[in-house]
This record gives structure tokens, C-alpha cells and sequence, in this order.
């Protein structure tokens, strides 16, 4: 064996499996910068927004669609250990309640995938303000809420630093209201600054049930102390 020879292939090979070795670890260390977790969704959610400039842009009409929406994280045992307690008044932050509602993430067992759920609140005065005052919710149950079935589940991700959840096509509902049958959709998107969001109801015949915002979908700027 030509000594000579082996102890620079060596060294070559060791620096090649080196450099690849930690460009692999470089690799796993950004991927999973870029994976949400639970404390970073509620983290990047929590906070109060409005759409005054969109509607003063006027995209969207005032009535009953300039919002002041506010998203605080609370803590009810009965939903899990992410709960985020939503309500958006109309007009100002003391206006009446367009939406009030939980959302909620957990993460699967089995895939490690993040998903979102929802809930409608019933009784609304009773939970009013709990962003101000937790302690109203603590001790909410489920059966204290419109709930909706796992295929209504959306999947989170995070793409170029946008943490997006969207409605399968898979979930169909029975409105409690009118009995109506109709697939829920449903798409947000939640950046630093700024939630995008758009829902609606479709019947199977492709007539639309109802839609919110009525055209496009809300812009909500967070508003800085």
C-alpha cells in the first residue's frame, strides 16, 4: 500500500464526509425552523387587528365588515393545552360581536402533523370580553359550544415564514339554524402583521349558503401598542 498516497485520500474523504455531515445537520436545523409548532402559531395569532385600511381602501363596504378582531390565548382544560378565545366586534372594539369563537391546536400522535379546530360559542354574553377575563372560559365545556367533526379539521403549515390553514373539501355540515347541508370553506393565513381570512358555506348544487367577507377576504392589520 502506497502510504504516500492514503494518507491525503484520507484526509480528503474524512473532509468530504465532514462537509456533507454538517450541511445535512445545517439542512435539518432549517427544516425545522421552518415546521410549526403550537407556541409559534399562538404566539404569531395572539394580539388585536383591525381592517381599516381595507375598507378605507374600499374593497369592502363598512357596514358590518370593518372589524377590530382580538385573539387571546386562554387556558380551558376541556379543549387542550392550545386554546385561543376569539371575538370580532363591528365598528370599534366595543361594538357588537360579528364571530366569537375557540380555536384550538393540537398536534397528531401519530404523523406529528398540526391541526386546527373551531368552535361556536354558545350563550355569547356569557363569554363576552374573556379575552379581558380568562377566568369566564376556564371552566367552559363542550357542550357549551357548536363543535364540528374531525373531517372539518384543517392542517397548519408554515411557508416562507406564513402560517396557513385551510378547511378540506371533506367537511360537510348540518346547520343547526336551518338545516341546511352544505360544505364548509375556510382559508387563513396569519404573518407577522396580518391575518387574511375568508369562510363560506357552498350547498352540494354549487349555490352559496353564505360567504364572509361577501367578496375577497378580511385583511387584518395588527394593531402595535
Amino acid at each position: 500500500m502506497n502510504l504516500t498516497l492514503a494518507a491525503p485520500v484520507y484526509r480528503s474523504v474524512t473532509s468530504f464526509l465532514f462537509g456533507a455531515l454538517s450541511s445535512w445537520l445545517a439542512w435539518q436545523a432549517t427544516a425545522a425552523e421552518g415546521k410549526p409548532t403550537l407556541d409559534r402559531i399562538i404566539d404569531r395569532l395572539e394580539g388585536s387587528y383591525s381592517n381599516e385600511a381595507q375598507v378605507a381602501a374600499g374593497e369592502l363596504d363598512a357596514e358590518n365588515n370593518l372589524l377590530f378582531p382580538v385573539f387571546k390565548q386562554v387556558d380551558i382544560p376541556a379543549f387542550g393545552t392550545h386554546v385561543v378565545y376569539l371575538q370580532w366586534p363591528i365598528d370599534s372594539p366595543d361594538g357588537r360581536l360579528q364571530r366569537q369563537r375557540l380555536w384550538t391546536f393540537h398536534k397528531d400522535a401519530e404523523s406529528d402533523a398540526i391541526h386546527m379546530n373551531f368552535f361556536t360559542l354558545r350563550e355569547p354574553e356569557r363569554w363576552l370580553d374573556a379575552h379581558i377575563d380568562p377566568d369566564k372560559v376556564r371552566d367552559m365545556k363542550p357542550e357549551d359550544t357548536i363543535g364540528y367533526p374531525d373531517t372539518c379539521l384543517l392542517p397548519v403549515t408554515w411557508e416562507n415564514e406564513n402560517i396557513r390553514a385551510s378547511i378540506p373539501s371533506t367537511c360537510e355540515i348540518v346547520s343547526q339554524a336551518t338545516r341546511t347541508t352544505m360544505t364548509l370553506k375556510a382559508n387563513i393565513t396569519i404573518t407577522p402583521d396580518r391575518i387574511t381570512y375568508q369562510e363560506g358555506g357552498v350547498r352540494s348544487d354549487g349555490s352559496i349558503v353564505f360567504q364572509v367577507p361577501p367578496k375577497g377576504r378580511y385583511v387584518f392589520e395588527r394593531i402595535r401598542d
